[in-house]
């Protein structure tokens, strides 16, 4: 189990093809995914919704679960992140139902990773949302010089990419599919 400070923007896309491109022409290429995402909640979540809660994501064969420390700084999210393989994500779903947990909700993304200089960029389609382009930083420590450091490249890589600062979306997936509900 690792816990990191991600450090990750994402913006709306206008013209995802052309905003690929930019982003192909400076970034190496490193899969396709398709990602399934189930949010669930603690036993209290009806009471504090949100605090306890934790993503299990399945992509390829691989089943990880996530839960985050988050916080919003200028439409940039920085989070305190800790993630871990689970073999058996049915197991799991079993372990947490039994101890009260509950699903709440479910996101699919789908799309392509580029790494350019270790900041990973993917340009992403969200179903019932659109297209996305997301950029995240991973650092060892919260360290508020390197945070900052991470978020003027992370805006950098944006502007290399064409897309303008008000295209930022500072609410996060989780917001914006609920508001849709």
């Amino acid at each position: 189990m690792s816990a990191l400070m991600e450090i990750e923007l994402k913006a709306r896309l206008r013209d995802a093809a052309s905003v690929e491109a930019r982003v192909a022409s400076f970034a190496r290429f490193l899969r396709t995914f398709d990602k399934s995402d189930e949010y669930w909640h603690g036993p209290d979540w009806r009471v504090s919704r949100g605090t306890k809660g934790f993503r299990l994501r399945t992509d390829g064969q691989k089943a990880i679960v996530t839960f985050k420390q988050k916080r919003n700084d200028s439409g940039i999210e920085v989070n305190r992140e800790t993630e871990f393989e689970v073999t058996d994500a049915a197991a799991f779903e079993a372990l947490v139902s039994r101890i009260g947990c509950e699903p709440f909700y479910s996101k699919r993304k789908t799309g392509r990773a580029y790494d350019y200089q270790g900041t990973t960029i993917e340009m992403v389609t969200i179903a019932g949302l659109g297209d996305f382009i997301e950029i995240e930083r991973m650092l060892e420590h919260d360290d508020p010089e390197a945070i900052a450091m991470a978020q003027g490249g992370l805006r950098a890589i944006l502007a290399m990419a064409g897309v303008p600062d008000s295209e930022i979306e500072g609410r996060s997936y989780s917001e914006l599919i609920l508001e849709r509900s």
